[in-house]
Formats: C-alpha cells, structure tokens, sequence
C-alpha cells in the first residue's frame, strides 16, 4: 500500500505539534542524481508504530520521525543557535502562542534530493524522543515531504523520492478507466441525468466545502437542480493532474472547471474509480474551489 504526503497520520506528535505558521520555504531543489523514471527508496527506522528517516543536515546524520499531520520542527537540543520568534502550537481543541527559536538550515538533504536555505522552529521534543527510546532530531512534516516530493511505503518500510512512472498493467487499466468516464462526462454537459446516474456507485459520495452528498439518488438529484435547467448549458471539464491504479480501483487528482453565462467555477479534486461487473463506477469525488470568494461551490 503506498501513503503518500497528502495522508493524515494520527500521532502523538501531530495532535501536540502541529504549527499553524509554516516554515519559509527552501530556497532550492535539486533534481534526481539519476536520469530515469525509478524512484530512489530509503529505508525506514520505527518509533513504536511511526517512521524515522535519516536526514543529512548541514552533512551531518538527524534522526527525524515522518507525520504528514504535523509541520517540520527541529528538537531544539539537536540545534543550539537561532533566534526567538513568537508561534502558535496548534492542538485537536486549542492554540496556544509561544516562543521558540528558529533555525536556520544551511543544507538538508534526503537521498538524492537537496533543500537548500530552510528556516524551521525548534523546540524541547525530549518526550517524544524518550517515548521513541532513541535520539530524535526532528519532526519531518508534510510540508518539507511536499517540497522532497517523498512517497511513504509502509508496507516495504521505506520512503520514496518522487514518484515511479506507472508500470503497463497501471496504464492499461486507467487508460480503460479514462475512456469509460469520457461518457459521463458528456452526460453531464447534456444534462442527461439518467446516463450520469450509471455513473456512480450506489454508495457514491460528493464533498466540497459547502457539504457532502451521499448516494447515487442524491448526488443526482443535486445536480439536475443544480445545473441541468440552465440555459445555456453549463460545461464541465477536467484536467488529469496525476493517477494511480491498485488492482481495480483508480486514483486521480485534477483540476476542474465548471462554466456557463452566469456560473465559473475552477478547483482541484480527488476522484475515486472501480470496474465493478465489467463497468467503472465513480466512488468519491472530493472536490475544492480554488477561489470560494469568486467561485459558486458545486
């Protein structure tokens, strides 16, 4: 099973030391050592059930516990220098204003892949090291994973830098998937409510900020209120930003827009897909406006 950065891993760490202020952003990337499409996997280290990677910082070996829940923080008994600054601990119930230092990272480095100019916060994590029962440098958080482009394979127990090219089997499967789903697509844009009605699953499920749908009857009747009685017609389009297949069942991540006269809709989405009886049904579809200001919410 492959986890990637986007995935909430509910810690210790993350429900204590989640920063509501993000770290700067480094300065530079480097790109792979190697010219090919295989990813490069580093071996994982445990605390109790959580990952631990090795970091180089400034060419010097970290112990880092990985959790895509929290931002990335360094124990302050790892790195003496920095200055204070104000931040906000942010809990599952409240935030809390402290003061911390900050570090500035001359070189942080995973595998093959360079962060360069990294400013972090550093604070006591001796707790969390001694509930590990080993030193702990850091916390690895989504943002730097996002930045390392890091993949979490928990199954193999290791971390992947960027993000293996499918193999032919994947790309037979979603190139069958994307094919199915072209006609509802086009039963959306002609307001053919019965034809994208055999598009969902009968559990399907519809979210966006402005609620949840649940069912094939209802996310249905929701767009047929919605949408299909304007004149003229709205259209809707998809860009597929990346896509995954595990056995029957794709994964994809996209940009969509939704337009008409009156109606301009753009976002980003999760949608869900799998071959049931010969058909493709969708099974979720998890979507965002990327501007909710200027945006009418599907």
């Amino acid at each position: 099973m492959r986890i990637s950065s986007g995935w909430l891993l509910g810690t210790f760490a993350s429900l204590l030391l989640s920063f509501a202020v993000q770290p700067q952003r480094a300065n530079a990337q480097t790109a792979h050592t190697t010219a090919n499409t295989n990813s490069t996997e580093i071996p994982l280290q445990r605390c109790d059930r959580l990952p631990v990677v090795i970091v180089q910082v400034n060419d010097a070996d970290k112990r880092f516990l990985i959790d895509t829940a929290a931002t990335s923080m360094l124990n302050e008994k790892s790195f003496v220098s920095g200055h204070a600054k104000e931040i906000r601990v942010q809990s599952w119930n409240q935030t809390t204003a402290l003061s911390a230092r900050v570090v500035s990272i001359g070189e942080l480095k995973l595998g093959s892949h360079v962060l360069r100019g990294v400013t972090l916060p550093a604070i006591d994590l001796t707790a969390l090291a001694k509930a590990c029962g080993a030193p702990l440098d850091g916390v690895l958080g989504v943002d730097l994973l996002e930045q390392l482009g890091v993949t979490i394979d928990l199954q193999r127990s290791v971390a992947r830098l960027g993000i293996a090219a499918p193999s032919s089997s994947e790309v037979t499967v979603i190139a069958e998937m994307e094919q199915a789903m072209h006609s509802c697509s086009e039963a959306f844009n002609d307001a053919d409510a019965a034809k994208l009605a055999a598009c969902f699953d009968p559990d399907f499920v519809f979210s966006s900020p402005a609620g949840e749908l649940r069912g094939r009857e209802q996310a249905t009747n929701h767009f047929r209120q919605t949408y299909f009685g304007l004149t003229p017609r709205v259209h809707f389009s998809m860009t597929t930003k990346d896509q995954r297949a595990v056995g029957n069942v794709v994964w994809s991540l996209y940009d969509y827009t939704i337009e008409s006269a009156n109606i301009h809709t753009s976002g980003r989405g999760m949608m869900l897909c799998r071959k049931s009886d010969d058909h493709w049904y969708i099974l979720s579809m998890h979507e965002s406006p990327l501007d909710s200001a200027s945006n009418r919410a599907r």
